[in-house]
């Protein structure tokens, strides 16, 4: 079924679902949404599977033509919305005749916006998923980012979708204050990195992407070597390689890391990773593995579509 053309693609511009889960003990990262509560959210108003595809546009946004009536949501990073040259809401249902086009500006505050259609896009399904990781060239259309000319297609609509009016997405700065528990080998930092290391305001690098956000700042100091026997890594794992400064890792990550792992993102914050953008602050809060349980508990009652992810 015809779906949308791709006028201008925007900075990138991917398909992605909430991942390809059960693949990293065969080197296979699970990619999907960087922001997955934003991801779901978009699904949930529109009364979909919260997996359903959804567009990922990271800083700048496209600009659409649809060529059938839909409903979309947009949630994440405030990007402005316009309807044929009409401002509209974010976190909202919004009616959208054929031959519309929509249009996604920039953000300032946070990184990444979704936008879902009440007809799930067609895209290339590899181990369950059709989230598009770019390294591998996996899911998506062709593996890559969208470009001009692009042309996708709708499958059928369930009629049996029950929408939400509104909902409310989480809100963004340029300051993060992380929530983190230690990592297996958060012993092997230096007693001053340890005792300072949240003190340490750090300053998101340009050389930063899905696979991973490089932080800019002080250095920490490493017991022993930096390089040990690598160990299974996953979103939210930040480790410090040898030149001192952490890498918070992202959904596009490798499977296996070689470098300490000296903390964990609770899984309470671990879709804000998705929301930071260069040039961001960043600190880092230390937590216990009970005080990260409840937090996510506590998150969850709020948005219980959380309970899936």
């Amino acid at each position: 079924m015809k779906g949308l053309e791709v006028i201008s693609p925007g900075l990138m511009t991917t398909i992605q679902d909430l991942g390809r889960t059960g693949w990293t003990q065969m080197g296979v990262p699970v990619s999907g949404a960087a922001d997955q509560f934003s991801a779901a959210l978009a699904n949930v108003l529109l009364g979909k599977d919260i997996n359903s595809p959804v567009l990922e546009c990271t800083l700048s946004g496209p600009k659409l033509k649809l060529l059938i009536d839909q409903q979309i949501v947009v949630t994440g990073a405030k990007m402005q919305v316009k309807i044929n040259n009409e401002i509209v809401p974010h976190d909202s249902v919004i009616d959208v005749d054929a031959g519309s086009t929509v249009k996604i500006q920039s953000s300032k505050c946070g990184c990444r916006c979704y936008v879902a259609f009440s007809n799930d896009m067609e895209a290339t399904n590899f181990l369950g998923s059709v989230s598009t990781y770019e390294p591998g060239k996996l899911g998506g259309i062709n593996g890559r980012t969208l470009k001009k000319g692009d042309s996708i297609g709708f499958n059928s609509l369930d009629t049996n979708l029950i929408k939400s009016s509104q909902g409310a997405s989480q809100q963004y700065d340029n300051s993060w204050l992380i929530r983190v528990t230690e990592g297996p080998e958060f012993k092997r930092l230096s007693s001053h990195a340890k005792d300072n290391i949240e003190n340490i305001e750090y300053v998101i690098s340009n050389d930063s992407n899905r696979m991973g956000i490089r932080l800019e700042g002080p250095r920490l100091a490493i017991n022993e070597s930096g390089d040990m026997i690598s160990g299974p890594v996953f979103t939210g794992t930040i480790q410090c390689p040898e030149n001192g400064l952490p890498i918070l890792l992202g959904p596009d990550a490798q499977t296996l890391g070689g470098y300490p792992r000296i903390f964990q993102v609770a899984k309470v914050d671990r879709t804000l990773i998705g929301q930071m953008r260069p040039g961001d602050q960043l600190k880092f809060q230390r937590i216990s593995i009970e005080e990260a349980e409840k937090l996510w508990l506590n998150m969850a009652l709020s948005f219980p579509f959380l309970s899936k992810i």
